[in-house]
């Protein structure tokens, strides 16, 4: 049994109120799905030492579906695919890379040091 990750919705960008009247509006609707070859690995961690954390792929060996949702600070992800080792994004507060072609296999979080900070993670592996 397969599940399906979505994400639906979508993004704008408005100019402020004093902006002048030719400033442009962005917007852009989002739909991603995805097909995974199992129900998804959710896992949080508490961040409380400034050593590395490996995040726990559980079941899964590949993730093409990342989701990082930090509370209290930022950390650094460091990603690693077929296309590199250690990639590092800061993540502050939120992030989510979708990767069908190149799946990750490792990654791996940091937090600012001594600032205590939860981060809940979602790994999708595509079917």
């Amino acid at each position: 049994m397969s599940d399906t990750f979505k994400l639906h919705g979508d993004y704008t960008s408005s100019p402020a109120s004093c902006s002048p009247s030719a400033s442009p509006t962005i917007s852009a609707p989002l739909e991603e799905a995805i097909t995974l070859a199992r129900s998804p690995t959710l896992a949080e961690y508490e961040l409380t030492a400034d050593a590395v954390q490996a995040v726990a792929f559980g079941p899964a060996t590949n993730a093409n579906v990342i989701v990082i949702k930090t509370v209290g600070g930022k950390v650094m992800a460091r990603f690693t695919s077929a296309d590199g080792a250690t990639q590092a994004i800061p993540v502050d507060s939120f992030l989510v890379v979708i990767s069908e072609s190149v799946p990750f296999t490792a990654l791996d979080l940091t937090r600012v040091s001594g600032v205590t900070t939860t981060v809940r993670v979602l790994l999708g592996e595509k079917a």
